[in-house]
């Protein structure tokens, strides 16, 4: 029997792109030293159809496969997090209906809710700990030993067996930035993260979590936050990953 989880928390989202970032974190007054810095890849298995559109057949059946990585350096915590995300999430057997966790992984169900719109969008997502080593040899291709246990057994619960998951290629790096701030306007903690890609694709997506019976009271409230800080929200939204894995496969040469 299965079933939607079910999510009492939404992440509330607003991005902003390429010329638009820009403005944004100047607006901010953002400084890339005060922020983590992190190298982030995907993996799918990107395709050219005859129409010249690049396709993502993982991202097409919602499945977000999502290496995270402190960037090497002074000062480097050398952490790494690998994540498997359900987004839109569909029915999943009993033991996926709520949210657990083990030794160094954990399993959360919440809304996205991305601006403009705010439309709740259900994600399921399970985040386990890897190893800084383990993380750079799978960079450089070596992805199926850097899954989980339980990330298998979800993948499978929505039918990708090991064999799907073959033959995938990396996309990235993507350089991330974040910073985590607390603004008065806001009851939660606000996450701004900046995402840039060496053929200068760029986003800054400002966000805070929620309660869901909390949710579009706090959506008001940061979009007022945003004004007062004379950033206007975009009028049209894009979802930052599907653009960016889109952009980095197309440097493939497929």
């Amino acid at each position: 029997m299965t079933d939607f989880p079910t999510a009492e928390a939404a992440e509330i989202k607003v991005s902003f792109v390429g010329a638009e970032a820009e403005e944004a974190f100047d607006a901010l007054e953002l400084d890339r030293d005060d922020g983590r810095r992190r190298a982030i890849h995907f993996w799918d298995r990107p395709r050219r159809s005859a129409g010249a559109e690049i396709t993502l057949p993982l991202l097409e059946q919602n499945v977000i496969l999502r290496l995270r990585r402190d960037r090497e350096g002074s000062g480097s915590k050398r952490e790494a997090d690998l994540t498997v995300k359900l987004r839109p999430c569909p029915r999943l057997p009993s033991p996926w209906l709520r949210e657990r966790e083990g030794e160094q992984w954990e399993f959360t169900v919440e809304e996205d809710r991305p601006g403009p719109a705010f439309k709740p969008v259900l994600a399921a997502s399970l985040q386990a700990e890897r190893e800084f080593e383990a993380a750079l040899d799978a960079e450089r291709g070596s992805f199926g030993r850097l899954l989980a246990e339980p990330q298998r057994e979800l993948l499978d619960a929505v039918g990708l067996t090991d064999g799907r998951l073959e033959d995938l290629t990396a996309l990235g790096p993507v350089h991330a930035v974040r910073w985590k701030q607390e603004w008065d306007e806001l009851p939660r903690t606000v996450t701004i993260e900046e995402w840039t890609t060496d053929d200068e694709l760029r986003f800054l997506e400002v966000s805070v979590r929620a309660d869901l019976e909390d949710a579009p009271e706090v959506q008001e409230l940061l979009t007022r936050a945003l004004r007062e800080r004379d950033l206007t929200p975009p009028l049209t939204g894009e979802t930052k990953t599907r653009a960016v894995m889109t952009a980095l496969a197309r440097t493939l040469g497929l």
